[in-house]
């Protein structure tokens, strides 16, 4: 319950910090951009460490109850694929700059398979996210012109998009959350009970946590159509 609660709470947030990103995108907007900046760190940080206790739960379960099927976390790497690839094309088409090349679906689609291979390292896991996030710092010096290596963190010259979250460091934050996992829920249960959860309030809260994605890929088309509305069309739409 409440992990369905904290990834409804970060499912508004993010609507909330993509919101700013199109204001800035379209409309050049620059009003607190540190603010903004440091809170799309902190969304995004969120997001990434709640899916990998999702997946960790999950996982438990499954395993615990020996109804472990690999078949569907690999139909949900292909949808997130078609998802992932489908962003790509839509951005590559109708935006004039910052096509998303290796974004949140895309980084999720991936993680969702690396997660099964590390799943066995237990609280070794908090050691490996280490890595992760330490070789994200040093593959973030590393230029080279070549888009091939943007799911590892190495960028080409003057590399610029919307959406970017490459395997390193950000696997190594899915990690702290599977990690993280281990240690509060045994088998997919948590240890403790917070009665706070139950509420009504936090029940609809909840009801968008089960629905994470669907809101992901309706969101954007809703708040760049609002703007739209708003301002009419912007040159930085490819039409």
């Amino acid at each position: 319950m409440e992990i369905d609660f904290f990834r409804g709470l970060t499912i508004i947030l993010m609507v909330i910090s993509n919101f700013v990103t199109d204001l800035k995108y379209f409309l050049g907007y620059s009003e607190y951009l540190l603010f903004w900046s440091f809170f799309a760190l902190f969304v995004a940080s969120s997001f990434v460490f709640i899916s990998g206790v999702s997946f960790n739960v999950s996982f438990s379960k499954k395993t615990a109850s020996q109804d472990l099927t690999y078949k569907s976390y690999f139909n949900r790497f292909l949808k997130l694929s078609v998802i992932a690839i489908a962003i790509t094309a839509v951005t590559t088409y109708f935006l004039t700059s910052g096509t998303i090349y290796f974004g949140i679906m895309h980084f999720l689609a991936i993680s969702g398979l690396l997660g099964i291979i590390f799943y066995r390292f237990k609280k070794l896991n908090l050691f490996f996210s280490v890595i992760f996030l330490l070789l994200g710092v040093l593959f973030s010096e590393i230029v080279l012109d070549t888009y091939w290596l943007l799911p590892f963190g190495i960028l080409p010259t003057n590399f610029y998009t919307l959406d970017y979250f490459p395997i390193f460091p950000w696997f190594g934050v899915y990690l702290l959350g599977m990690s993280f996992s281990e240690k509060y829920y045994k088998n997919g249960v948590s240890r403790h009970s917070f009665e706070i959860f139950k509420s009504r309030f936090f029940n609809k809260i909840c009801i968008l946590g089960q629905n994470t994605l669907f809101i992901y890929i309706i969101h954007q088309p809703v708040l760049v159509g609002l703007l739209i509305l708003k301002y009419g069309i912007f040159s930085k739409i490819a039409l």
